[in-house]
């Protein structure tokens, strides 16, 4: 009884960081809906009204706890499988969400907010475009850390499935990619078709859900293998 209500409950956390990297994106459309995104105008990306700052703010903040549910599950299942060696497995990954919180908070909330701030005072554009450009070279190395630390997570995902570790089927690592793949073809043909490239900047969120699939199937799985114990 106390494995089954485990891994339901585990269950329930990944289905929950699943449901966060969706909220994330539903918070990265409030600030890039109506922004070329491929645009080299860093100013205009940076002119969003304070009030979808501030709702894109609030969401994100929902989204994080979604979120951290879903790291709290996914780490759950390393250990499970991995024993000991899941608890090193899984730092990549808390690295990594720490970073986004840090990227959607004070680079895409906090840094449009000080840009109107510093437009509303009267800074000349040309000292506010010095101000971005420098937070863009601080992003940048941040931007390639977070990319190494979350491919090094999906590094461990595809082993473990393909492997047969997750005891999951070998065609997941299709289906969760293959899925979002067309998921993101879908959204990038809406862009071209409507001229709303601000829509592509949820995609690196929604990427985020194939962190938690593989977690909600594995513990699905087990609860119901426990069920029928």
């Amino acid at each position: 009884m106390e494995n089954h209500k485990s891994a339901k409950t585990n269950a329930i956390m990944a289905g929950a960081g699943i449901a966060g990297a969706v909220t994330y994106a539903v918070a990265d459309l409030f600030l890039y809906v109506g922004k070329n995104m491929l645009s080299s105008d860093k100013l205009s990306l940076w002119d969003v009204p304070e009030w979808r700052l501030m709702t894109s703010m609030w969401i994100g903040a929902v989204g994080s706890l979604l979120l951290l549910l879903g790291f709290l599950s996914l780490g759950k299942m390393y250990y499970d499988v991995f024993r000991k060696k899941g608890n090193l497995l899984i730092l990549p990954a808390l690295l990594c969400i720490g970073g986004v919180l840090y990227m959607h908070f004070t680079l895409g909330v906090y840094g449009p907010l000080t840009y109107r701030s510093a437009a509303a005072a009267g800074v000349p554009d040309q000292q506010i475009l010095t101000l971005v450009q420098n937070a863009d070279a601080y992003l940048n190395p941040l931007t390639g850390v977070l990319i190494v630390l979350g491919y090094s997570t999906e590094i461990v995902l595809c082993y473990g499935i393909l492997s047969g570790r997750f005891g999951l089927k070998k065609r997941t690592v299709l289906y969760m990619f293959g899925g979002y793949f067309l998921l993101a073809l879908l959204i990038v043909i809406i862009a071209k078709i409507t001229g709303e490239m601000g829509i592509v900047g949820s995609l690196e969120s929604l990427l985020e859900t194939t962190f938690f699939i593989p977690a909600y199937l594995y513990w699905k799985k087990g609860d119901n293998r426990v069920t029928r114990h």
